[in-house]
């Protein structure tokens, strides 16, 4: 089946390379403009590459997901967005093909390559997201840059379209501040930013339109120390994006090449393999035993997890807005997977209560049906796996056994030429096709029949050899045991969800800080205009990203009760800095204005960054010390599994032999 895929795959890759080498043709025999024609030739390539993922059975899913990615950075054309997405995805595919045939070449056996593909689709998701992020990285650079430009034009020009309109933008933000220019000059404008928000989820830019259209609407104006309220805000989102920028610059420093670490054994395991079996013959029947194929599907495993857990730690968007399944969400759908999870989810009160707390902390899009329905489904694949893995290793294991007639020692007995193989193999199956073990002096016999011509000593190997190797095929099946490893990797499994929420909660304490620093940022602009508490929240929830919801429901019940809206509000607050924005939102509805209440804000957000920059800098040392260990954990394991535990075997069977032998004589 592996290799199926890999044809059908080697197949969608040719027939684009026709595509290609067909366009490449039809140039050369074209006349005109060489250039011009050298680029409509390749748009067409790319238009044409597009068409065909986006129809291939094999592709169209994958390709799909990476084309709506690109679409939601909002900074390309339709145009741009298909060729950006074919590069991305023939990058990402290659890329996984390549690592599933060295697989294949190294490992050479169905059980080994069907994890490398595991690998492999992990991989391409990652490939996916990090050249995502690379262009993330890229438009806050680009847009750092814009900031500077825009205070200059706003300085010279004191119009905010213009200054918009004359901006120094990059490649990517060009298409963005036309936009940008577009709300700020048509009739329609708020519809249109509207639809900017819905559009674009890079937050800063958000930020920016929200801004601008505000300022020009209500017009802008001049603060106690006489600074221009526009410049305010422009400065407050430059250091914004400059901090981040800061924080990415600094993870890839602190991290390095830490997240290539894993992905190390999956080569050594070959170099390994091949270094000892040359030096030390006997280790390949434990390589290729059922010790070895375990062993090698421990060291992929840890691999996988050390590979996703760290280039997941490294992203420069490391929490998803929409964290929910899509298989799961599937499976909810089925009215026989609903009913087990309903029977599987708690029944009393307090336990519902204190697994939603936990949903919330994480500011999760799941429910507790959905937790559970993914405990359920992380179980099944835990055992359905252990079992798999338990189930090739005992199969392949027994086959090599079979076919196997090297003896188990650190030398590996005598040299045999293909003639010598032959006949021992023969030799063998009768061997093992004897109804029980047959004794010592009885094997003698059978071999002295078979071999007449060996010396005594090897003879004496070769007895032993065959009395072994009845024992270790015989004793090579699947085991009671085997089912109870099953059950503990399906139990310990069943938490992962649960783990994977808390995670979340971590890693989600940066990501509200930026989305409390955006909201602060539109709150200092509008409360030197005419806004009320309503309106503020208004724009609060179109920028939002980590606490729209619960701005929303505040916003939706205000004109009820305005208090009772903003505690429930605050209720749902996780994060500190939130709270303390809520409780002055409160004050603003019976008692003071909304600039008396945040007159302070300026103040407290230039502190509050400086603490976030030390927090970046301590939750950065602390993720790379957490993650550490599963970068070398993979490595560890091949040592141990691949080396020392090898050698050991050998090493007591030598040892246990010569006690043998002494007890003997």
């Amino acid at each position: 089946m592996v290799f199926i895929i890999i044809g059908l795959v080697l197949t969608a890759i040719t027939a684009v390379t026709m595509i290609i080498v067909s366009d490449k043709k039809r140039a050369r025999h074209r006349k005109g403009n060489h250039r011009k024609k050298q680029s409509l030739i390749s748009l067409s390539t790319y238009f044409r590459m597009s068409q065909f993922l986006e129809e291939f059975f094999l592709t169209r899913g994958g390709y799909r997901k990476v084309k709506a990615r690109v679409a939601m950075l909002s900074v390309y054309s339709n145009q741009e967005i298909k060729v950006f997405s074919v590069q991305v995805y023939a990058t990402a595919t290659i890329s996984s093909l390549a690592l599933v045939i060295v697989g294949a070449i190294i490992f050479q056996d169905l059980f080994s390559t069907l994890l490398v593909v595991l690998y492999a689709v992990v991989m391409n998701t990652v490939l996916v997201s990090k050249q995502i992020d690379r262009i993330h990285f890229k438009l806050l650079k680009q847009l750092s840059a814009a900031l500077s430009s825009l205070r200059q034009n706003y300085l010279r020009l004191n119009s905010i379209p213009q200054a918009i309109a004359e901006a120094e933008t990059g490649s990517e933000l060009h298409r963005a501040f036309e936009e940008i220019y577009n709300i700020l000059t048509d009739p329609g404008g708020k519809s249109r930013l509207n639809e900017f928000y819905a559009t674009t989820p890079f937050r800063l830019l958000s930020t920016l339109a929200g801004v601008c259209y505000i300022l020009n609407n209500s017009g802008d104006t001049k603060l106690k120390d006489g600074s221009s309220n526009f410049l305010q805000a422009m400065g407050m989102m430059a250091d914004e994006v400059n901090l981040e920028i800061r924080r990415i610059s600094l993870q890839k420093a602190r991290f390095g090449s830490l997240e290539y670490l894993p992905v190390a054994p999956l080569f050594a395991i070959g170099v390994i393999e091949t270094f000892f079996t040359s030096i030390i013959p006997g280790t390949s029947v434990i390589y290729h035993g059922p010790i070895g194929y375990i062993s090698r599907a421990l060291i992929l495993l840890a691999s996988i997890i050390g590979y996703t857990v760290i280039v997941k730690v490294n992203s420069a968007v490391s929490v998803k807005k929409d964290d929910r399944n899509p298989l799961v969400m599937y499976l909810l759908r089925q009215s026989w997977y609903s009913k087990i999870v309903n029977d599987v989810m708690p029944k009393k009160l307090m336990k519902k209560a204190r697994k939603m707390r936990l949903v919330k902390g994480a500011l999760s899009m799941t429910d507790l049906r959905h937790l559970y329905a993914s405990k359920i489904l992380f179980s099944v694949m835990a055992f359905a796996l252990t079992i798999g893995c338990m189930f090739f290793a005992v199969n392949l294991g027994k086959q090599f056994i079979r076919e196997n007639v090297r003896e188990v020692s650190l030398v590996g007995g005598e040299k045999l030429k293909e003639e010598d193989i032959k006949i021992r193999q023969q030799m063998d199956d009768i061997y093992l096709s004897m109804p029980e073990l047959p004794r010592e002096s009885h094997t003698k016999d059978y071999v002295i029949a078979k071999l007449p011509d060996l010396e005594a000593f090897d003879q004496d190997a070769q007895v032993k050899r065959l009395q072994e190797k009845y024992k270790s095929y015989y004793n090579t099946y699947f085991k009671w045991w085997m089912v109870l490893i099953a059950f503990a990797a399906a139990a310990g499994s069943f938490m992962i969800p649960e783990l994977m929420l808390r995670a979340r909660a971590w890693m989600l304490k940066t990501e509200s800080e930026e989305d409390v620093l955006q909201l602060q940022t539109i709150i200092s602009i509008l409360m030197n205009t005419s806004a009320d508490t309503l309106e503020t929240l208004y724009w609060l929830e179109k920028q939002s990203r980590v606490h729209k919801n619960a701005i929303l429901d505040a916003y939706h019940e205000y004109a009820s009760d305005p208090d009772l809206a903003l505690n429930r509000m605050k209720a749902k607050a996780v994060l500190p800095g939130f709270k303390r924005m809520v409780d002055k939102l409160i004050l603003t509805v019976h008692q003071i204005t909304l600039a008396e209440a945040f007159s302070d804000l300026v103040t407290e957000r230039d502190h509050v960054m400086r603490i976030r920059e030390i927090s970046q800098n301590a939750t950065l040392s602390k993720k790379r010390t957490y993650v550490s260990p599963l970068s070398m954990a993979p490595l560890v394991l091949t040592a141990i599994l691949y080396i020392l535990v090898p050698l050991g075997i050998l090493g007591f069977k030598e040892f246990m032999n010569a006690l043998s032998h002494v007890g003997t004589t």
